[in-house]
Formats: structure tokens, sequence, C-alpha cells
């Protein structure tokens, strides 16, 4: 038997503030050669969600029709519709800058104001399936990465 040595990550984050209303968001920065540098968005943990989604209009500022092609990895059913999903490269400030490539659904909703409706909700089968998350009174989040 053999012991692998590997880095976890043990974060304490707190909630995001805006005006009065305390919100489970991370920052994320998205690759997005459209503009040549990752693009820094917000995304919102639900447990409740299965898949990992991303806002369309921040896709669209991001990459081509083309580059989307290349990324293209399944398609799934949310709310009785059906979404093409495809890999993006997420990086995670708060959490040492931890990149991982995630699948996410591309649907269009209304982006504004951001604060409160998150660029990302990320889902269980991508972001969840190695962390274990802990809220706090509402207003702290735990994340631990194994």
């Amino acid at each position: 038997m053999s012991l692998s040595i590997s880095k976890k990550t043990l974060k304490v984050i707190k909630f995001s503030d805006f005006y009065g209303n305390l919100i489970p968001l991370l920052k994320i920065r998205l690759e997005c050669p459209k503009l040549g540098k990752d693009k820094l968005v917000l995304g919102l943990i639900d447990t409740g969600s299965r898949y990992s989604v991303v806002n369309k209009y921040v896709i669209n500022e991001c990459f081509t029709e083309d580059e989307m092609k290349n990324r293209y990895v399944d398609r799934v059913i949310i709310n009785d519709r059906e979404y093409f999903r495809y890999s993006f490269r997420f990086t995670f400030p708060q959490l040492d800058d931890i990149s991982r490539n995630y699948n996410a659904a591309i649907i269009e909703y209304n982006p504004y104001p951001e604060e409160i409706v998150p660029a990302l909700i990320l889902g269980r089968e991508d972001f969840l399936r190695n962390i274990i998350v802990c809220m706090y009174k509402s207003e702290w989040i735990t994340i631990y990465i194994d």
C-alpha cells in the first residue's frame, strides 16, 4: 500500500454583503480568449443544482463560436429543457488560485445586477464533487478541498 501526499485546502470565506443581503458568492476567474486575459465573475455555490451553469452573456464576451466547438462535452436536461455543456477552466482566487476544468451548461438569463444574479452557478456534479462545504450562521462559508 502506498501513500501519496496531496495538497488539501481549507478556507473560510465571509459571505458577500450587497445592500444588507448576505450571499455566499465566490470570485472566479474564467478563461477569456477574446479579451486575452481571464474575466473575473461571481459564482454561487448551489447544492440544489445538479449541474453547473454559466450565463450566455459571459460566454459571448469570452469565446467565439469556433472556440466553443472544441469545448463541447454533452447534453443535459435542466428544468425540462435540453442544454449543451462545455468545458471551461475556472480559477478560484479565494481558494489559493486552484484552477480546474469544469463542465457547465450555457443558459441565458438576465445578468444584472451580477451581485445578486451571479454569472456562474456551481452545481453538485462538477464543482462540489471533491469539496466539502459548510455554511455557518448565514455569514461564513467553510470550503475543504481534498
